[in-house]
C-alpha cells in the first residue's frame, strides 16, 4: 500500500466555489495526493470546467445521494495501490500550508484514530492567511479532542475494516456521517478534530441552497432505528 492521499470532492453546481477550492488546494497542499471529483449531475458549467482542466472526474448522469457519491470516491481510491489515506473535501473550503500533512502525521502517531478532521476557520476569509494559519497550528499542535468535522481523512485500512457509507440515507438529508462515526466507534476507533491543522470552512456551501427537509426527516428515522436517539460523537 502506498502513502499518497486520495482526495475527492463532490460537486453540484456553484462552479465559482469549486474553482476557488481547487486553486487553494493545489497551492496549499505539498503532501503527495491524487484528486478525484465526483460530479453530481450539475446543470452549470462545472463538468466542462473540470474536463478543460484535465481533472480526473466521475460524472454521474443522475442526482446521487451524499452516501452514494462518497462511496464512489472511496471505492476508487481503495482500488488504487498508491493510496494510503482517503480524504473528503467540500467545495466551500480554502486550505493553508501543512493542513493535510499535519492531519496525516496525527494518524501515523495515533493508529486508534479512525477519522480525523481539522479545526475550521470561519468568518470573512480575507482575515486569514498562511502565516496566521501556521501560528494557529503551531500553537495548538497538541490539541486533539473527540468531535466530528470536515474535511476528514482516514487511513485506507480503516475503510477496509469499517466499510463504506450506508446508502440507505437519501439525498442530502444528513445523518450518514453520524452513522459512519458510530460504526467507527463500534470498531474501537476514535473520531477526532485536531487543531494542528486548520482550513477555512463556513459550511453548507451547496446544501444551504437545497430543500433537504423531507430527506432529513427520512434519514433521521433511519438513524434512530439503527442507533437510538442522538449521535454518539
Amino acid at each position: 500500500m502506498g502513502d499518497k492521499a486520495g482526495i475527492f470532492l463532490i460537486t453540484y453546481n456553484f462552479l465559482d466555489l469549486t474553482k476557488a477550492c481547487l486553486e487553494s488546494l493545489k497551492k496549499a497542499t505539498a503532501y503527495p495526493y491524487k484528486l478525484l471529483v465526483v460530479e453530481n449531475n450539475s446543470t452549470d458549467a462545472t463538468l466542462a470546467y473540470l474536463n478543460s482542466m484535465g481533472i480526473t472526474t466521475i460524472a454521474s448522469q443522475r442526482a446521487l445521494s451524499i452516501s452514494e457519491a462518497i462511496n464512489i470516491g472511496m471505492q476508487r481510491f481503495m482500488a488504487d495501490p498508491e493510496i494510503g489515506y482517503i480524504a473528503w473535501i467540500h467545495n466551500d473550503m480554502l486550505f493553508y500550508q501543512g493542513w493535510l500533512a499535519n492531519l496525516i502525521q496525527v494518524l501515523k502517531q495515533n493508529p486508534d484514530i479512525g477519522k480525523i478532521s481539522p479545526y475550521n476557520f470561519q468568518g470573512p476569509p480575507e482575515q486569514y492567511n498562511d502565516v496566521i494559519a501556521a501560528k494557529f497550528m503551531s500553537d495548538n499542535r497538541d490539541k486533539c479532542y473527540p468531535a466530528h468535522g470536515g474535511p476528514w481523512v482516514m487511513r485506507k485500512e480503516v475503510v477496509a475494516d469499517v466499510g463504506y457509507f450506508d446508502e440507505g440515507y437519501g439525498d442530502c438529508g444528513g445523518y450518514e456521517d453520524w452513522d459512519y462515526n458510530n460504526r467507527l466507534l463500534a470498531k474501537g476507533y476514535r473520531v477526532m478534530i485536531s487543531w494542528s491543522s486548520v482550513v477555512w470552512h463556513p459550511g453548507m456551501g451547496t446544501r444551504k441552497h437545497l430543500d433537504t427537509r423531507a430527506a432529513a426527516v427520512k434519514n433521521a428515522s433511519r438513524y434512530t432505528s439503527k442507533w437510538g436517539k442522538g449521535p454518539r460523537v
